[in-house]
Protein backbone atom coordinates (compact mmCIF):
# COMPACT_ATOMS: atom_id res chain seq x y z
CA UNK A 1 0.00 0.00 0.00
CA UNK A 2 1.36 3.41 -0.90
CA UNK A 3 2.00 6.06 1.74
CA UNK A 4 -0.76 8.17 0.23
CA UNK A 5 -3.32 5.34 0.62
CA UNK A 6 -2.09 4.70 4.15
CA UNK A 7 -3.09 8.28 5.04
CA UNK A 8 -6.28 8.62 3.00
CA UNK A 9 -7.98 5.34 3.99
CA UNK A 10 -7.97 5.98 7.76
CA UNK A 11 -9.18 9.56 7.21
CA UNK A 12 -11.99 8.38 4.92
CA UNK A 13 -12.97 5.68 7.43
CA UNK A 14 -13.04 8.21 10.26
CA UNK A 15 -15.18 10.57 8.19
CA UNK A 16 -17.66 7.79 7.37
CA UNK A 17 -17.90 6.72 11.02
CA UNK A 18 -18.35 10.29 12.24
CA UNK A 19 -21.07 11.00 9.71
CA UNK A 20 -22.89 7.69 10.29
CA UNK A 21 -24.37 8.93 13.55
CA UNK A 22 -25.69 12.05 11.86
CA UNK A 23 -27.39 10.22 9.04
CA UNK A 24 -25.21 12.07 6.53
CA UNK A 25 -23.29 10.13 3.92
CA UNK A 26 -20.62 12.13 2.13
CA UNK A 27 -20.74 12.18 -1.66
CA UNK A 28 -17.73 11.26 -3.68
CA UNK A 29 -17.68 13.33 -6.85
CA UNK A 30 -15.66 12.24 -9.86
CA UNK A 31 -14.79 15.21 -12.05
CA UNK A 32 -14.93 14.65 -15.79
CA UNK A 33 -13.66 17.10 -18.36
CA UNK A 34 -16.72 17.99 -20.47
CA UNK A 35 -14.71 19.61 -23.28
CA UNK A 36 -13.69 17.79 -26.44
CA UNK A 37 -10.17 17.81 -27.83
CA UNK A 38 -11.33 20.24 -30.49
CA UNK A 39 -12.75 22.61 -27.87
CA UNK A 40 -9.52 22.50 -25.86
CA UNK A 41 -7.53 23.20 -29.03
CA UNK A 42 -9.81 26.13 -29.90
CA UNK A 43 -9.39 27.52 -26.38
CA UNK A 44 -5.64 27.19 -26.80
CA UNK A 45 -5.79 29.23 -30.00
CA UNK A 46 -7.87 31.91 -28.26
CA UNK A 47 -5.49 32.09 -25.29
CA UNK A 48 -2.48 32.23 -27.60
CA UNK A 49 -4.01 35.12 -29.56
CA UNK A 50 -4.52 36.97 -26.27
CA UNK A 51 -0.90 36.35 -25.33
CA UNK A 52 -1.83 34.09 -22.42
CA UNK A 53 0.74 31.47 -23.32
CA UNK A 54 0.65 29.36 -20.16
CA UNK A 55 -3.10 28.83 -20.52
CA UNK A 56 -2.71 28.15 -24.25
CA UNK A 57 -0.10 25.51 -23.49
CA UNK A 58 -2.42 23.88 -20.92
CA UNK A 59 -5.28 23.73 -23.42
CA UNK A 60 -3.15 22.29 -26.23
CA UNK A 61 -1.85 19.65 -23.85
CA UNK A 62 -5.42 18.83 -22.75
CA UNK A 63 -6.38 18.45 -26.42
CA UNK A 64 -3.44 16.07 -26.92
CA UNK A 65 -4.53 13.97 -23.94
CA UNK A 66 -8.08 13.75 -25.29
CA UNK A 67 -7.01 12.76 -28.83
CA UNK A 68 -3.57 11.27 -28.93
CA UNK A 69 -3.91 10.56 -32.67
CA UNK A 70 -4.55 14.19 -33.70
CA UNK A 71 -1.64 16.22 -35.04
CA UNK A 72 -3.10 19.73 -34.67
CA UNK A 73 -2.49 20.30 -30.94
CA UNK A 74 1.14 19.19 -31.35
CA UNK A 75 1.51 21.56 -34.31
CA UNK A 76 -0.07 24.40 -32.34
CA UNK A 77 2.25 23.70 -29.40
CA UNK A 78 5.17 23.85 -31.82
CA UNK A 79 4.04 27.26 -33.00
CA UNK A 80 3.50 28.43 -29.42
CA UNK A 81 6.94 27.24 -28.32
CA UNK A 82 8.53 28.90 -31.35
CA UNK A 83 6.81 32.16 -30.42
CA UNK A 84 8.10 31.71 -26.84
CA UNK A 85 11.65 31.06 -28.19
CA UNK A 86 11.59 27.53 -26.77
CA UNK A 87 13.14 26.16 -29.94
CA UNK A 88 14.01 22.65 -28.73
CA UNK A 89 10.42 22.19 -27.56
CA UNK A 90 9.08 23.63 -30.82
CA UNK A 91 11.18 21.19 -32.84
CA UNK A 92 9.98 18.27 -30.72
CA UNK A 93 6.32 19.21 -31.16
CA UNK A 94 6.64 19.77 -34.92
CA UNK A 95 8.25 16.34 -35.23
CA UNK A 96 5.47 14.81 -33.14
CA UNK A 97 2.85 16.44 -35.39
CA UNK A 98 4.56 15.08 -38.52
CA UNK A 99 4.72 11.61 -36.96
CA UNK A 100 0.94 11.78 -36.40
CA UNK A 101 0.24 13.18 -39.88
CA UNK A 102 3.12 12.60 -42.32
CA UNK A 103 1.33 14.74 -44.94
CA UNK A 104 1.00 17.85 -42.75
CA UNK A 105 2.77 20.28 -45.05
CA UNK A 106 2.40 23.22 -42.64
CA UNK A 107 4.14 21.13 -39.96
CA UNK A 108 6.97 20.31 -42.36
CA UNK A 109 7.34 23.90 -43.51
CA UNK A 110 7.42 25.31 -39.99
CA UNK A 111 9.97 22.74 -38.89
CA UNK A 112 12.02 23.52 -42.03
CA UNK A 113 11.97 27.22 -41.13
CA UNK A 114 13.07 26.50 -37.56
CA UNK A 115 15.87 24.20 -38.73
CA UNK A 116 16.96 26.82 -41.26
CA UNK A 117 17.23 29.39 -38.50
CA UNK A 118 19.31 26.93 -36.48
CA UNK A 119 21.70 26.38 -39.40
CA UNK A 120 20.59 22.81 -40.17
CA UNK A 121 20.15 23.56 -43.83
CA UNK A 122 20.25 20.07 -45.39
CA UNK A 123 17.46 18.80 -43.16
CA UNK A 124 15.54 22.05 -43.61
CA UNK A 125 15.79 21.73 -47.42
CA UNK A 126 14.51 18.14 -47.37
CA UNK A 127 11.49 19.13 -45.25
CA UNK A 128 10.70 22.20 -47.36
CA UNK A 129 10.83 20.08 -50.51
CA UNK A 130 8.53 17.49 -48.92
CA UNK A 131 6.08 20.23 -47.93
CA UNK A 132 6.08 21.58 -51.50
CA UNK A 133 5.50 18.07 -52.87
CA UNK A 134 2.40 17.75 -50.69
CA UNK A 135 1.02 21.22 -51.44
CA UNK A 136 2.39 23.89 -53.76
CA UNK A 137 2.03 26.90 -51.45
CA UNK A 138 3.87 30.21 -51.89
CA UNK A 139 5.06 30.22 -48.27
CA UNK A 140 6.73 26.84 -48.79
CA UNK A 141 8.49 28.12 -51.91
CA UNK A 142 9.62 31.13 -49.86
CA UNK A 143 11.08 28.84 -47.18
CA UNK A 144 12.94 26.87 -49.83
CA UNK A 145 14.22 30.09 -51.43
CA UNK A 146 15.54 31.34 -48.06
CA UNK A 147 17.27 28.00 -47.47
CA UNK A 148 18.91 28.25 -50.92
CA UNK A 149 20.11 31.78 -50.07
CA UNK A 150 21.57 30.55 -46.79
CA UNK A 151 23.32 27.65 -48.54
CA UNK A 152 25.13 30.18 -50.75
CA UNK A 153 26.55 32.04 -47.75
CA UNK A 154 30.17 31.18 -46.97
CA UNK A 155 29.33 30.07 -43.45
CA UNK A 156 26.20 28.17 -44.51
CA UNK A 157 24.42 29.84 -41.61
CA UNK A 158 21.49 32.18 -41.48
CA UNK A 159 22.09 35.77 -40.43
CA UNK A 160 21.32 35.83 -36.70
CA UNK A 161 20.79 32.05 -36.71
CA UNK A 162 19.61 30.34 -33.56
Amino acid sequence: MSAQCAIILPLLSALLLASAGCGIVPKIVVMRDPLSAEEHNDLGVAYERKGTYALAEDEYRAAQRKRTDWHLPAYNLGNLYYRMRRYDDAEERYRAAIALDPRCSDCMNNLAWLLRERGRLAEARALAERALAVRNAPEYADTLRKIAEDEKRPSGKTPGGR
